[in-house]
């Protein structure tokens, strides 16, 4: 963060705390230089940020006054669940902020990675299509696409028709509206645990109980997924059969087969959320495979694979489901975006997706070797192997705090992502981390590693 950033932070938490207060005059631009001993130019890039953001003004010949209008929500009166659900992404707000040199725990691959991904620009695209883009489109998404998608899970032997698909920006906003049109105040859905993290704080946000199902090796406990659903008798469980986000663990057949089984006694739906259902050769065993949609509902997206700049997403499922979904998304959003939706079909069309997709999944194999050996030479272990996709759950020594881990690295300018963001009940679980597979090959991290936890 530089200087500039410094200083707009500061004055717009003083001013949201009410000092200085509405309509009073700012220090002059040359005072507050020297006050903070920063240039003019720092001082004016500075007010003009906050002039855009509302919270101050500028009249000619008075200076700038902290605007009258303002009024910034505080924790004090904002509502218990927003607060919470604020406050259970602050590592989302880490991975936006990118403040870390070395960024063990963000849930993106480097940007070497997705570099030189062909693509043709929008006007070609445009000129190509035969009608008008400047619309909406349908509201079910961009119809060459979801056809392209509906293909690759019949490639898989998952009977889908593109009147089935919803597309999205992104697998979150798939989440959100899945949340939105079954879920109100007060329902229970059980949910992976540990878990995807932007998820819980999605439940929180709608004031849903969620309860944790534990997850091993081959997924989730079914004994556990058994008396948990008798006693609570969720709407939905959340789950990920494939390459699960944080522990890239993966479903075998017959956890799937248990799951759906579960799922049809207890009468609950199964949201499957993959993002990386396109890497060649998944392990595991996909719910869909086994259910034909009568009981699950799947979320995919390009957003992991591709740029997450696209956001773009897809829902599959039952007709009526997708239907009504895609009604709830012309009420939030009138539709997903359409131009990212013609670029990836391009991209799945010419091949350049699916030769990106091999040269990603060679990376991602030679990273998660790499790992396999530098972790062994510290006897450490992940849950699984890693390699699966883009995850690994470290499971830390005894006597070590994952959280004071993550500060000791913080100061080292190291991003990592402690286990207590994706367990539903921190307190008393055993300390772990979750580790993206494809940053772990920078040096810096691994000597902190063998630093602090060598044996």
């Amino acid at each position: 963060m530089n200087k500039t950033d410094n200083i707009v932070r500061r004055l717009a938490d003083n001013i949201a705390n009410g000092s200085p207060a509405a309509g009073e005059r700012l220090p002059s631009i040359r005072a507050a230089a020297a006050d903070l001993g920063v240039s003019k130019n720092t001082i004016v890039e500075a007010y003009d940020r906050l002039v855009a953001q509302g919270l101050i003004t500028a009249r000619q010949g008075a200076g700038f006054t902290v605007a009258s209008h303002t009024h910034t929500i505080r924790e004090d009166d904002a509502p218990r669940h927003l607060v919470e659900a604020v406050d259970s992404i602050s590592l989302l707000r880490a991975q936006l902020d990118q403040n870390y040199a070395v960024r063990i725990g963000d849930g993106r691959p480097p940007a070497l990675w997705m570099a030189g991904i062909p693509m043709r620009n929008l006007p070609e695209l445009q000129s190509d299509s035969g009608n008008d883009t400047s619309g909406y489109g349908s509201h079910m998404g961009y119809h060459p696409l979801r056809t392209l998608i509906a293909a690759r899970h019949k490639s898989d032997g998952i009977a889908l028709e593109p009147e089935q698909i919803v597309t999205t920006f992104g697998a979150n906003h798939g989440l959100d509206l899945i949340v939105r049109r079954y879920l109100k105040p007060g329902d229970t859905v059980l949910v992976d645990d540990p878990g995807y993290y932007p998820l819980f704080a999605k439940l929180r946000f709608s004031q849903v109980t969620f309860i944790g199902v534990p997850r091993g090796t081959n997924g989730p406990d079914l004994d556990q997924l058994r008396s948990l659903a008798a006693e609570h008798r969720p709407k939905l469980f959340f789950t990920q059969s494939l390459a699960q986000n944080p522990t890239g663990t993966s479903m075998d057949l017959v956890t799937a087969h248990g799951v759906l089984k579960l799922a049809e006694t207890m009468d609950f739906m199964v949201v499957d959320d993959d993002p990386f259902i396109d890497l060649p050769d998944p392990k595991g065993v996909r719910l869909a495979a086994l259910d034909g949609f009568d009981r699950v509902i799947f979320v995919g997206t390009f957003s992991k694979t591709l740029s997450a700049s696209f956001r773009t997403g897809y829902i599959a499922a039952h007709r009526s489901i997708t239907e009504e979904l895609a009604e709830l998304k012309m009420i939030t959003t009138v539709n997903s975006s359409r131009f990212s939706e013609m670029i990836v079909t391009e991209m799945i069309q010419s091949q350049r997706y699916a030769r990106h997709l091999k040269k990603l999944a060679r990376r991602l194999q030679n990273a998660a070797e790499k790992l396999q050996g530098d972790l062994a030479a510290l006897n450490l272990r992940c849950k699984v192997p890693p390699g699966q996709g883009y995850y690994a759950w470290l499971d830390l020594p005894k006597g070590i705090s994952d959280t004071d881990l993550a500060k000791k690295a913080a100061a080292e300018g190291i991003f990592i992502a402690p286990s207590s963001f994706f367990v539903v009940q921190p307190s008393g679980t055993p300390a772990a981390m979750r580790l993206n597979v494809t940053r772990t090959g920078d040096p810096r991290f691994m000597r902190f590693l063998r630093r602090e936890l060598g044996q």
